[in-house]
């Protein structure tokens, strides 16, 4: 069963589901470039020639696609209504 197979066979409870799960993991990537970029400002030390980070969306869902692998995986094991 190919993507497009599973995605077609999940109920709309299922993807609203998938879709939380994914909109809390944006958030967590989210405070994570946040942290990283602020920890890179505070090791520098503000200099004004330092490298200035910024989030792009690709960064930013990248991030969010590792951490819900994660979430997925272990709210799989700890509920089974999770499709």
């Amino acid at each position: 069963m190919n993507l497009s197979e599973w995605l077609y066979s999940l109920s709309t409870t299922d993807h609203l589901i998938i879709l939380f799960l994914y909109c809390i993991c944006i958030y967590f990537s989210q405070i994570t470039l946040k942290s990283l970029i602020q920890l890179y400002d505070d090791k520098k030390g503000h200099n004004k020639y330092r490298i200035r980070f910024r989030i792009t969306p690709s960064i930013l869902l990248l991030v969010a696609f590792i951490y819900c692998l994660f979430l997925y995986k272990i709210l799989k094991e700890l509920f089974n209504f999770i499709p």
